[in-house]
C-alpha cells in the first residue's frame, strides 16, 4: 500500500511538473543578450509578463543589445528584437540614447520603456495581447503643437571634460603614490569629428624603508588631436597629432603627425553591429631624449608608416572584435612593429560558451631605449622602458550552464552582505 502512494504522489508530482512548464510555456520566453551593461533585475522586476530564459536556443525572442558613444558623451543603445519559432520573420531594431549627465536610473528607465515597444509586436499574435493597453502621455507643453521645434545649442556641439585623480598605497615596506588631471574637448557631427586632450601624471614609488630605500618617480605629460572627415558611407580622411614627455619611455619631448585614410567595408550607419575597419597612417616623428639610445642617440626626425585592419562583430552568437597591424620607419626597415589583437565571447552550443582574449607584438621599433646597464631596480620596479623585441597578453574563459531555462525570479536578500564602506 506504501508503494502505491509513493507512486502516485510521484505522478502527482510529475503532472504538476508538466503543467508549469506548459504554462510557463504560453509566455513569450525572451533572451536578453547585453553586449552593454543593462540592470537585468530591474528589468525583470519592471516586465514580469514574459519569460527570461538563459539558453538563447530556448527562447522564441531574441534581443541584443548595443552601445555607442555621441557625440556629447552619451550612449545610444540600440536593440535588435528577431523572432524565432511562432515568431520567425518578426524583427525589429530599436534605439534610444543615454544622455552623458543622465544617472543610472534613468538609462535604465528608457531600456525598460524600449524594450516595452519592442514586445507589443510579439504580444499582439499571442493570447496575452488581450491583456495589452496602450496610453500615450504628452509631453509637457507640446500639446497641440505639430513639430517639434529645434532646439538651440549654445554650445555648437562642443564637449568639455576636465578630470583630477589622486591614488595612494602603501605598508611600512612600500609606498606609492599618484596624481593626474586632464582636459579634453570635442566636437562631433555626422560629416566631421575633432577631439584633443591634455593630460599630466606622476606616479612617486617607495620600496624599502630607511637608508636602504628605493625611490624613484615618473612624470608623463601627453597632449593629442584627432581629426576625421566623412567621405561618404565608406571613406574616412584625416590625422593624428600628439605631443609627449615622458620618464618612462625616455622622451624629453616627441612630435608626431600622422595623416590618415580609412576604408570601411560595411556602411558607418551599421558600425553598431557590423564594422570592418582598413586604415593606412603616414607621417614624421621628432624625438629629444632624456638620456643617449642605444643607437647612440640624442634626438632624430623619423618618417614612419602603419596599415592596420580592424573587426568589430555584434551578433546572435556573441561578440568578436580584433585588430592587425604593421609599419615601419623608412630609414631603416628592420626596425618595424607588427601586432595582433582580438577578443571573442562566443555562444557554442545552449548554455556552452567560450571567451578569450590575448595581444602579442614583435617590436623592433623601440628607438627610444636608453644606453647603460640595466640594474636589479630597473628589472623589478620597471621603473623605466627596457629593451624587448616582443611583448603578450593573454586570457581565456568557458562557461557551461545548465537547470533550468526560467529565471524570472529577483531576490536580492545579503546581496549587500560582507561590502566595506569608506566615508
Amino acid at each position: 500500500m506504501k508503494q502505491y502512494i509513493i507512486l502516485a504522489f510521484a505522478l502527482f508530482s510529475l503532472s504538476y511538473s508538466f503543467s508549469q512548464v506548459e504554462s510557463n510555456n504560453k509566455k513569450i520566453r525572451v533572451f536578453l543578450d547585453c553586449q552593454s551593461y543593462c540592470d537585468q533585475d530591474f528589468i525583470k522586476r519592471e516586465i514580469p509578463f514574459v519569460d527570461y530564459v538563459n539558453d538563447r536556443f530556448q527562447s522564441n525572442v531574441f534581443i541584443l543589445s548595443n552601445a555607442q558613444v555621441t557625440g556629447s558623451g552619451g550612449l545610444e543603445y540600440t536593440l535588435q528584437f528577431t523572432g524565432r519559432e511562432v515568431f520567425t520573420g518578426v524583427n525589429d531594431t530599436l534605439s534610444f540614447v543615454r544622455q552623458a549627465t543622465a544617472t543610472d536610473d534613468e538609462e535604465r528607465q528608457q531600456m525598460v520603456q524600449t524594450l516595452k515597444l519592442g514586445l507589443v509586436k510579439y504580444l499582439a499574435r499571442t493570447e496575452q495581447g488581450k491583456n495589452l493597453q496602450i496610453t500615450f502621455k504628452e509631453e509637457e507643453g507640446e500639446a497641440g503643437k505639430g513639430t517639434e521645434e529645434e532646439q538651440e545649442d549654445p554650445w555648437n556641439l562642443w564637449v568639455f571634460n576636465a578630470r583630477l585623480n589622486g591614488y595612494l598605497n602603501g605598508d611600512k615596506n612600500y609606498f606609492r603614490n599618484s596624481f593626474s588631471t586632464g582636459f579634453s574637448a570635442s566636437r562631433i557631427t555626422e560629416k566631421f569629428k575633432t577631439t584633443t586632450s591634455l593630460n599630466y601624471s606622476v606616479n612617486k614609488n617607495r620600496f624599502g624603508e630607511g637608508e636602504d630605500a628605493f625611490e624613484f618617480s615618473n612624470e608623463n605629460y601627453r597632449a593629442n588631436n584627432t581629426t576625421v572627415w566623412s567621405l561618404g558611407d565608406h571613406w574616412s580622411a584625416g590625422g593624428y597629432i600628439e605631443v609627449l614627455r615622458s620618464d618612462f619611455s625616455n622622451y624629453r619631448s616627441s612630435w608626431t603627425l600622422s595623416p590618415a585614410i580609412e576604408y570601411n567595408f560595411f556602411p558607418y550607419s551599421e558600425s553598431n553591429s557590423n564594422y570592418v575597419g582598413l586604415m593606412y597612417k603616414v607621417g614624421p616623428s621628432y624625438f629629444d631624449y632624456i638620456e643617449e639610445t642605444i643607437y647612440l642617440e640624442t634626438e632624430e626626425l623619423r618618417f614612419k608608416h602603419n596599415l592596420s585592419l580592424d573587426i568589430s562583430l555584434n551578433k546572435k552568437w556573441g561578440q568578436l572584435s580584433g585588430s592587425a597591424s604593421y609599419g615601419h620607419y623608412f630609414h631603416d626597415v628592420s626596425k618595424n612593429r607588427l601586432t595582433f589583437s582580438g577578443y571573442a565571447d562566443l555562444r557554442l552550443y545552449k548554455g556552452l560558451s567560450l571567451n578569450f582574449s590575448g595581444y602579442y607584438a614583435l617590436q623592433r621599433d623601440q628607438l627610444n631605449i636608453a644606453k647603460g646597464d640595466i640594474s636589479n631596480e630597473d628589472l623589478l620596479t620597471r621603473r623605466r622602458q627596457l629593451d624587448s623585441n616582443y611583448s603578450f597578453y593573454t586570457s581565456f574563459g568557458i562557461r557551461y550552464r545548465f537547470g533550468s531555462i526560467f529565471n524570472n525570479v529577483v531576490n536580492p536578500r545579503f546581496d549587500g552582505a560582507g561590502s566595506t564602506f569608506f566615508f
